[in-house]
């Protein structure tokens, strides 16, 4: 046996096990991702420090950030405090678009939707594409905006 097998197996276990992390230059599949480390920090943390840091200014990463919507459709946590309580009647856009309903039909395999929102790298209001997963009662979301 060559002396550097065990290496060469090592080196092959390492490579197989990596899985690739999406990066900002791919948005669908960062938001995705974003909205999976949500969940499981809830998972492995719990409801509370979930809520904590994602209604922080901390949990906004450029265009990105995760907000989280209660079994009964009102907003959890959200990085602007306004938003926390939000009535589900009140999730229209400036074009008019009542994306509400949209929203609290994400399954746990989760559903892409797109509405015109506050956008905090621009601060302006731009079309968002929003990944939505219901996950034991709560809807974890997140999403990136289209550029003008």
């Amino acid at each position: 046996m060559n002396r550097f097998a065990p290496l060469f197996l090592v080196l092959a276990l390492l490579v197989a096990g990596c899985v690739a992390i999406p990066t900002k230059n791919e948005p669908a599949a960062y938001t995705q991702a974003v909205v999976q480390d949500a969940i499981r920090l809830y998972n492995s943390e719990g409801l509370q420090a979930a809520l904590d840091h994602y209604s922080s200014p901390d949990n906004v990463d450029g265009q990105w950030y995760v907000f989280i919507i209660g079994e009964d459709g009102r907003t959890i946590a959200h990085f602007r405090p306004e938003l926390i309580g939000r009535d589900p009647a009140l999730r229209v856009d400036v074009t008019g678009y009542f994306y509400g309903d949209d929203l609290l039909s994400a399954t746990e395999k989760g559903k892409w939707l797109s509405f015109v929102f506050y956008n905090p790298d621009t601060d302006e209001e731009t079309l968002k594409h929003a990944w939505v997963v219901r996950h034991e009662g709560l809807y974890f979301g997140s999403g990136w905006y289209e550029e003008e």
